[in-house]
């Protein structure tokens, strides 16, 4: 495992989901793209293919400004019949490239819902142009530099759309999902001439079981990928075979909020980052056993746990079940600050309510794509019209939803049912390639301790391949300025150096 040195603990002193297989999007195995018909593809890497907007940009980072080709277009997804599925629109980013022998890197990016477009990943942390008070200015931290970047838009997000309600059904589903991404990135690299470029996947939330998934189904197809960044989405490794475990180590991440919220002890308090390091140890000593079996506790052992839970949590006692010892993400939320009459945020527990959304970011966005860009036509969804409803009719079809599954996705534990495990089978199908995994300290849906436990547990060859990152942030933890540059030269090393950790000391 290659872990950050960037620890839970200083993470607090800086902050002050069987897989599809390999079936096109119509069910059937893609045809093989020719090697000669790659070389020979409609345009070389900083052009654009047919139906894209080529325009030219230059961005400043660190008193260096570098030259880059956008092109703004879609690519058209069909069946086996050859008739057309959907419309899925990309930006991409092109900068030249170095006087080597190795091509440079290729790498997909999106967010997650699912039904969400790329906008976070896109304008708050990895594009050339990043939002900053409602404006978009330069982006130090863009990995522009070590790879070429094509943000997409999944069907009926953004200005990407599915072309019938039969369309609809297959791609608004976890496999129908993967399989248009698996085959959106092979027609990408034939239509642009890509097919010898180091490939890579970063999604954010929902969007790393897109990463994962497709990771595997490209694999599936004979298409060689580099590595897979997932963003606050955990590890796609299937059902955890030790749920009590990763329940316990939600604990860090809850005890560093209760600090920021001044709800600790007041011995908790005077160093927060010792209580941090201290509520993981006593989760894995005591919260983890009493989770695995609590009705096997005596009644004082009991009261002990409820009373360590209360201190760690900086909520009231009464606010436990005392017959599981189980506080969901949904019920640590609620409970903090219920004095208060407040509830934390389920994307950075640090902050209370509802974020309000920024009319002069969309309009930022929306000015971007149409003036700088030259994007006509259509109608970006989100933002000059309702979004879509792709999340209320999403199908999640890698594996059943039960009863227990469901109620842990209503208490704030993920999805309704467990990823597939190609996260795994896709590092064993392709040795070479490694992982890049991040998650933020106060994010409810997500914990850097469990991250590090799953990758414990994986067999050494796995693990070795895996670096993790835990910053100090929630689930986007790039809101931050600070932070986005730290997660910013972590990519970019990601990026540059197939999957090396940047040395911080």
């Amino acid at each position: 495992m290659n872990r950050s040195p960037f620890t839970l603990a200083a993470a607090l002193v800086l902050a002050g989901c069987a897989g599809p297989g390999a079936t096109g999007i119509d069910g059937t195995d893609p045809a093989p793209t020719n090697p000669a018909a790659r070389a020979g593809a409609e345009m070389a890497a900083t052009g654009c293919a047919d139906g894209a907007v080529r325009s030219e940009h230059r961005v400043t980072i660190e008193g260096r400004t570098l030259a880059y080709t956008a092109c703004a277009g879609t690519l058209t997804l069909r069946d086996d019949a050859g008739e057309p599925l959907a419309d899925l629109f990309y930006t991409a980013y092109f900068a030249p490239g170095e006087t080597r022998a190795v091509p440079r890197p290729l790498t997909f990016v999106w967010n997650g819902g699912p039904g969400a477009d790329s906008r976070l990943l896109h304008f708050e942390a990895l594009g050339p142009r990043v939002l900053r008070d409602g404006a978009l200015v330069d982006n130090p931290a863009t990995p522009l530099p070590a790879s070429d970047l094509v943000f997409l838009d999944p069907a009926d997000t953004g200005f990407s759309r599915a072309r019938s309600d039969a369309a609809r059904k297959r791609l608004y589903s976890t496999t129908g999902d993967i399989a248009a991404t698996r085959d959106f990135i092979v027609a990408f690299r034939a239509a642009y001439g890509r097919a010898g470029s180091p490939l890579f996947l970063v999604g954010e939330s929902f969007g790393t079981w897109r990463a994962a998934g497709a990771a595997e189904a490209l694999a599936d197809s004979g298409e060689d990928v580099a590595g897979i960044g997932l963003v606050s989405g955990g590890i796609p490794l299937g059902e955890s075979d030790d749920r009590a475990l990763m329940r316990a180590l939600s604990l860090p991440g809850r005890t560093a909020a209760a600090a920021a919220h001044g709800k600790l002890a007041g011995d908790l308090m005077a160093d927060p980052v010792a209580a941090i390091a201290a509520a993981e140890r006593w989760a894995r000593a005591t919260w983890y056993p009493a989770l695995a079996d609590p009705q096997g506790l005596p009644d004082a052992e009991r009261a002990q746990v409820g009373a360590g839970l209360a201190r760690f949590h900086g909520i009231a006692p009464e606010a436990i079940d005392p017959q599981t010892l189980w506080v969901s993400p949904r019920d640590f939320r609620t409970a903090l600050l219920a004095d208060r009459g407040q509830t934390l945020d389920v994307f950075d527990m640090r902050k209370a309510g509802a974020p309000d959304d920024d009319p002069r970011a969309e309009a930022a966005i929306l000015r971007y794509y149409r003036e700088s860009l030259d994007v006509e036509g259509g109608t970006y969804a989100g933002i000059e019209g309702e979004a879509l409803p792709v999340g209320a009719g999403w199908q999640y079809d890698q594996a059943p939803i039960t009863e227990e599954s469901l109620a842990r996705a209503l208490a704030g534990e993920g999805p309704p049912s467990p990823s597939q495990p190609w996260t795994l089978r896709a590092l064993r199908k392709m040795p070479a390639m490694r992982v890049f995994v991040a998650a933020g300290l106060y994010d409810s849906l997500n914990s850097c301790a469990a991250n590090e436990a799953t990758v414990a547990a994986l067999p050494p060859g796995a693990a070795s391949r895996i670096a993790l990152h835990c910053y100090a942030g929630g689930h986007m933890m790039y809101d931050d300025p600070a932070v986005a540059r730290l997660f910013g030269a972590d990519v970019s090393a990601f990026l540059g150096n197939s999957g090396e950790s940047r040395d911080r000391d």
